[in-house]
């Protein structure tokens, strides 16, 4: 008789019980539009984007592993590698179909500069169709995921967004003060993981890097979003309204980094110095 050998390829990882706890989630483990809607707001509004580690010189560890430590135990956060990665695996354990994508971000980049492939998000099929997944863009990220469909506009419980398709490409983009706003081009090539560690790595150490020179901190809430950029903290409300607040000290920032974006600053061991340097610039 002929034994079936093959299994998932994958090496196993931590069990997500943890995951599950802290974006308090008890419902269903099955692949289902309904699950993946509910992990994917979930998700976003308990673990902050976060660039805590790059800022102040720690590696950032893309690993299953390291990952789940960082945000259920550190209680922690990050940015768009650690965040997908994270959501991509559990999606994976549940039993979705997964792939991960990589797009040039264009938010606040001229027409004329072609920017690299810096963003990681994900592709997923759920009950036959096929959705965009990304807990990992920052002030804008998705709080929901949106179906894989042009020319339609698409709510989440943080405005609409729409795809455009440009040749073999896509353009997300959402609506700000009334106009349609480009946020990243992706295509549908396949990512892995080692194409990540390269970005990431890019990403995390580069004496330019975006994330390495400035302090970014965003997490979505019920009722608008938490932005944090430098000393410049802000909250935007989902009726438009905005309140901002500069901040003039390490103890100010921190306390936000605390209270508003659920990030526990003692695991971050060189913070103070760094904001005390940042402040005196």
């Amino acid at each position: 008789m002929a034994t079936n050998t093959h299994s998932d390829t994958r090496p196993a990882g931590p069990d997500i019980a943890s995951y599950l706890d802290l974006i308090q989630y008890d419902g269903q483990r099955q692949p289902t539009l309904a699950v993946l809607h509910d992990l994917h707001v979930k998700h976003t509004r308990s673990i902050p984007f976060e660039n805590l580690s790059p800022f102040t010189g720690m590696a950032v560890d893309l690993g299953i592993d390291a990952l789940m430590n960082k945000f259920t135990k550190q209680k922690r956060g990050g940015y768009c590698y650690e965040q997908n990665s994270l959501f991509q695996y559990v999606l994976q354990e549940i039993g979705f179909t997964v792939q991960g994508l990589a797009a040039r971000v264009r938010l606040n980049a001229p027409d004329d500069v072609l920017t690299p492939r810096s963003h990681m998000l994900l592709l997923v099929e759920a009950e036959g169709e096929t959705f965009i997944a990304d807990t990992g863009f920052g002030g804008l990220t998705l709080t929901a995921p949106i179906r894989l469909v042009c020319d339609v506009v698409q709510d989440t419980p943080h405005g609409p967004y729409r795809l455009l398709r440009i040749g073999d490409d896509f353009c997300l983009q959402t609506k700000a003060k009334q106009a349609w706003q480009d946020l990243y081009i992706f295509d549908l090539v396949k990512h892995y993981p080692p194409d990540y560690e390269v970005f990431n790595w890019y990403t995390s150490t580069h004496p330019t890097s975006h994330f390495v020179n400035n302090l970014v901190a965003a997490r979505p809430a019920k009722t608008g979003r938490h932005a944090l950029f430098n000393r410049q903290y802000s909250f935007y409300h989902l009726d438009g309204r905005a309140e901002k607040k500069l901040l003039s000290s390490v103890a100010e920032i921190k306390d936000v980094l605390e209270n508003e974006f659920r990030i526990r600053t003692s695991e971050v061991p060189e913070l103070d110095a760094r904001l005390s340097a940042m402040l005196a610039t």
